[in-house]
């Protein structure tokens, strides 16, 4: 039986962050593991030779594009993204010359699920506003338990936009905590609604009602600033806003105008730009907690996503089912 060419084309620092010696030793043991010298550019002619004889390509942040060179690169069967998205790495064009493709999509889904998880039960006990007054009333504690009478996760209502794999995780981790759990997704079927124990139901009606609001649409032409003055005004007083999503989907500047007003509060993990200006007033609004991006992998969570591209890697060589494959037409959907 031929011996398997396994490419891993990945940076230096990322093949470092996301493959601990435990994922490489694997790799060793199925198949001829080679590393691609020049991972951003593949400008070498080293690089190119490399690439050529690859059956399994293995990809990560960083990696340059691909498509110049699918045509001198015949032996490739499978490409395995260590990443979320591949729009980066290559176009859809590989598909037709019969490569299949695979991502890490669903298990980078899994870290911001436990964020927005996180978040939505903090907002709803509204610890972020409880530590304002906290320390506006420190003179006065007799005030301070008074404040705030709503409180808590146990039979708030949460309101989640879109139906994507990590608004999935969260209904799921939302389960044991007694609240109503509100959905807009034109993807929703009533059907499916009951199965997941949602409720479907308009945007309008979401932002109106929903003491938290959590958003997990795909950043598309499509979606961009679908959240905008009109629907941050609609939120109800008290609210919280999250984004995990991508910044781009709200229209920034309507947002900090609502915010202004300490009508409502949000969670901002990602902004538009995506590095949030040093002047912005995201930074310095007392009812905005603002994080760098960090709901998605970092850290020890890399592993994670390398492990599981050495899985597809694994179960495509046995056969197997590849658990981040996905097909040409769910291409065009993928954030």
């Amino acid at each position: 039986m031929t011996t398997p060419n396994i490419v891993l084309s990945v940076v230096d620092e990322h093949r470092t962050n996301f493959f601990n010696p435990e994922a490489i030793a694997r790799l060793h043991s199925l198949g001829s593991l080679n590393l691609d010298p020049d991972p951003r550019n593949h400008a070498t002619p080293e690089s190119r030779t490399t690439l050529a004889d690859a059956e399994v390509l293995i990809t990560g942040w960083e990696t340059g594009r691909l498509d110049e060179l699918l045509h001198t690169m015949p032996a490739l069967k499978l490409l395995v993204h260590s990443g979320g998205s591949v729009r980066d790495v290559v176009g859809p064009q590989l598909f037709e010359r019969g490569v299949r493709m695979s991502s890490q999509t669903q298990l980078n889904a899994e870290p911001v699920a436990e964020y927005t998880l996180a978040m939505i039960i903090l907002a709803a006990k509204d610890i972020f506003a409880s530590r304002r007054a906290y320390l506006e009333l420190r003179d006065k504690p007799e005030d301070f338990w008074d404040a705030f009478p709503t409180i808590g996760l146990y039979g708030s209502t949460v309101g989640l936009i879109g139906l994507s794999r990590i608004s999935r995780l969260v209904i799921k981790y939302l389960r044991p905590f007694h609240c109503t759990i509100k959905v807009q997704s034109g993807h929703l079927s009533p059907a499916e609604a009951a199965s997941l124990g949602v409720e479907c139901t308009s945007l309008d009606d979401l932002l109106r009602t929903s003491d938290v609001i959590s958003l997990h649409s795909a950043s598309t032409p499509r979606t961009y600033h679908m959240l905008g003055a009109e629907q941050f005004a609609t939120i109800k007083d008290g609210a919280t806003f999250i984004n995990t999503a991508r910044g781009a989907i709200c229209d920034q500047e309507a947002l900090i105008t609502e915010l202004q007003k300490d009508r409502i509060r949000a969670i901002i993990d990602v902004t538009d730009p995506e590095v949030n200006a040093p002047d912005s007033p995201l930074w310095t609004l007392p009812n905005v907690f603002l994080t760098p991006h960090a709901a998605g992998s970092m850290g020890r969570e890399l592993y994670r996503l390398g492990d599981g591209a050495v899985d597809d890697v694994a179960n495509y060589l046995n056969g197997a089912p590849i658990a981040g494959e996905f097909t040409a037409a769910q291409y065009s959907t993928r954030a």
